[in-house]
């Protein structure tokens, strides 16, 4: 039977969130209702705002309680505590082994805003809108999910820390444990210290990687860096050389170097202080401007391989339960980048994620 939410909705790209009261569908083969109990907040719930169509509830990173499911699901029943994380079709030569980050339907699973058989999910005022986010639309009381992108959770772990691990943590620890496969002979530099960026420093604090270096230009951002994990640190907004004092650090140039921060300067700097045969994992997509050749110029000699990583390279129902378990372990202190805000404060959350005050806003609903 359908059900209503309470939603966030957003009516223009960019625009404010407000809370409306929505419609959620019948559920159909292989789907649950789930309750949310805690959703993250990613700055991909903005910035692809560009491509839906409006009004549209977002949301991807929802953490709560299965309330029902449909006829023949046996993975997870009422009561369930769930992780929802990213969809799959299941079919593709790339889920088949798993590589769910390789989905060859992964764009308009994300981003169509219906379900894969084309159907709505999310109903406003009588009117079907673009729901389905990531096959969740979780900026909102309840959820359709497919069963899945769904993650039990045997452990007992805090719904925001949950709801901080499905999309950019699982992304940035994945990227240094699953992608580049990091070891303790590597060194590292990570360009961004947000949520993605901090979480590989603590992946790569647990693989042993040294010296493990964290740039941004948020103070804040760097003292924790140091905290959990970096051994050194380096605020770009006041370092002249960002590349010249990395390469005092390793003067044979770093094994590897990831990007969260999507900027040139980041991209230019990686690519500068990277040593021959590195590897450079780009994990946001680069700010929009005219090719720098110089780039090429610097990454031919040097044989470096630029590599592209999506969801950490990660099987979600495989390496979220492993996070937990480092965290309940304390060695994955992923709740320090946790800050919790009530749903209604949607706009406040993401405001002081741009702002720098919150590393990881997570929103807790009533």
């Amino acid at each position: 039977m359908t059900r209503t939410a309470t939603a966030a909705v957003v009516y223009e790209p960019e625009g404010r969130f407000q809370l409306e009261t929505v419609e959620l569908d019948d559920l159909h083969n292989g789907e649950a209702y789930v309750r949310i109990k805690a959703v993250g907040a990613c700055h991909t719930d903005l910035n692809m705002q560009m491509v839906l169509s409006m009004p549209a509830v977002v949301g991807h990173e929802g953490a709560g309680i299965v309330e029902e499911v449909a006829p023949g699901v046996d993975y997870v029943k009422p009561g369930d505590k769930v992780m929802i994380s990213w969809p799959t079709c299941g079919v593709c030569p790339h889920c088949l082994v798993g590589r769910i980050d390789l989905c060859e339907k992964q764009f308009p699973l994300n981003f169509g805003g219906r379900r894969a058989d084309g159907t709505p999910t999310v109903k406003l005022k009588g009117e079907w809108i673009h729901g389905a986010y990531f096959q969740q639309s979780s900026f909102a009381t309840y959820a359709i999910a497919p069963v899945s992108s769904l993650v039990r959770v045997e452990e007992e772990v805090p719904f925001e820390v949950l709801a901080a691990l499905p999309c950019g943590v699982m992304t940035g620890a994945g990227a240094v444990i699953n992608a580049l496969k990091v070891g303790v002979t590597d060194d590292l530099v990570v360009f961004g210290a947000g949520a993605v960026g901090l979480s590989a420093v603590m992946a790569a604090k647990l693989v042993g990687a040294y010296p493990l270096v964290a740039v941004d230009v948020n103070q804040y951002r760097l003292d924790l860096a140091l905290e959990l994990g970096a051994s050194h640190v380096i605020n770009a907004r006041e370092e002249e050389d960002v590349a010249a004092k990395l390469r005092e650090l390793s003067p044979r140039g770093f094994r590897f170097a990831i990007d969260t921060s999507a900027k040139q300067s980041s991209i230019s700097a990686a690519i500068k202080c990277l040593g021959t045969g590195g590897v450079f994992g780009i994990l946001a997509v680069p700010e929009p401007e005219k090719p720098d050749f110089h780039h090429a110029f610097e990454a031919f000699p040097k044989g470096l391989r630029l590599q592209f990583v999506l969801a950490g390279s990660s099987t979600p129902r495989v390496f979220l339960p492993q996070l937990i378990r480092l965290y309940k372990q304390g060695r994955f202190p992923v709740d320090r980048l946790v800050k919790t805000f009530e749903f209604s404060q949607i706009n406040e959350a993401f405001a002081a994620s741009h702002e720098g005050h919150a590393v990881k806003p997570v929103l807790v609903m009533p």
